[in-house]
């Protein structure tokens, strides 16, 4: 859960990007007058926690970046639209969600939820309510966010890994089509062991190391699946155990894992599906 007082994770290998930086903070700046809880999620968030946090493999870069807006209700998020526009944003011309910066071009996508949510944790944008999200997990996202100090003075909440993966498992299953969000699941699935928690695997976690015969990487995706259970409400366990225990949907998202990989080799695809079983097993391990 997260916690006001705690202290923030410091960038310590290579710098963000200063175009990213600079979108950060005009968001930053809107939200906290508007006294909006927010966090950084997506692509962005990934290579944030992953590459300059723990100086580890992130994925391909983007310059795209996701946010989660807590949200009273619809009017409350027109405001910050509106005052984001302001602040030099404009609107994208067909997708509901999305701003753009303009000096290069930088997509981002605003997601609301909390107020503006559904029973069945979607989002449906009005006036016509024709364009649905799913917003499953963003609130359990929020709440296990990390504080990261992006520089000097803007410290933001960051979307956990276990937080992300399960945004991204959700992301997959609503558009496993484009192919597009298999690659950043396979990251963190590998890069997990080495992101800050070396002293668990050898420490509190050592029963997984051990039963993994010392694999780190392995191990790290079983651990990985462990604490997504833990972070998440009942609700959101139930909707990601649906998709971890489909055959169908195991394959495929180990088959796209596969093939959006560099390497082909049998053992490349041995270990693509070991880690997806072992974040089965994790999961599926927590009640």
């Amino acid at each position: 859960m997260s916690d006001s007082l705690s202290l923030p994770l410091e960038i310590s290998h290579d710098q963000i990007d200063p175009l990213i930086l600079e979108v950060v903070r005009k968001i930053d700046e809107v939200a906290r007058k508007h006294e909006t809880d927010y966090f950084l999620a997506g692509a962005t968030a990934r290579e944030v926690i992953l590459r300059h946090v723990f100086g580890r493999p992130a994925g391909p870069r983007t310059l795209d970046i996701d946010f989660g807006i807590a949200v009273r209700d619809w009017e409350h998020f027109q405001t910050l639209k509106s005052a984001l526009v302001e602040a030099g944003f404009t609107v994208h011309a067909r997708a509901h969600q999305r701003l753009i910066y303009p000096t290069p071009p930088i997509i981002v996508d605003l997601i609301p939820f909390g107020g503006v949510e559904r029973e069945d944790r979607t989002i449906a944008w009005p006036p016509e309510e024709d364009f649905v999200m799913r917003v499953a997990g963003f609130s359990e996202a929020m709440e296990s966010s990390v504080p990261v100090r992006l520089a000097g003075d803007l410290v933001v909440r960051v979307v956990s890994i276990p937080a992300l993966l399960v945004l991204k498992l959700f992301a997959w299953l609503d558009r496993k089509q484009e192919k597009r969000d298999a690659p950043d699941i396979h990251t963190l699935l590998k890069e997990y062991g080495d992101a800050g928690n070396e002293d668990r695997l050898h420490g509190e976690a050592l029963n997984i190391l051990e039963a993994e015969g010392y694999d780190v990487e392995i191990a790290g995706a079983r651990l990985l699946g462990g604490d997504a259970a833990v972070v998440v409400s009942a609700d959101t366990r139930r909707r990601v155990r649906d998709i971890l225990e489909s055959d169908r949907e195991r394959e495929d998202l180990t088959n796209q894992i596969i093939m959006v990989s560099a390497r082909h080799n049998p053992e490349h695809v041995r270990r693509c599906e070991l880690l997806v079983s072992k974040l089965r097993q994790g999961f599926l391990q927590v009640p």
